[in-house]
């Protein structure tokens, strides 16, 4: 009878340790920032419309050069918005 009480007991304690981590990966997917996900995207369009006048040209490696960065960006930002849907890489 005992036993049975303990066993009782420790299952319902696994249940309530299992229930709190479920919560905390719950809220840890729910609080995260995305700050860094706008700063990127932010610098993004800055690359994108900007424009200036000089008495020389840039010339077509200049604009190969942006495009590779704002690819890259883009890729960073898709890293992290993988990786912060995934509660369980933190």
């Amino acid at each position: 009878m005992i036993a049975a009480v303990v066993a009782i007991g420790g299952g319902f304690a696994t249940y309530g340790k299992l229930t709190e981590k479920i919560n905390v990966l719950e809220n840890a997917s729910k609080t995260v920032d995305l700050s860094l996900v706008a700063v990127l995207e932010e610098k993004i369009a800055q690359l994108e419309s900007h424009e200036h006048d000089h008495e020389h040209e840039h010339g077509h490696t200049k604009m190969l050069v942006n495009e590779k960065e704002i690819e890259l960006l883009k890729v960073q930002i898709e890293e992290i918005k993988v990786s912060t849907s995934n509660p369980l890489s933190q």
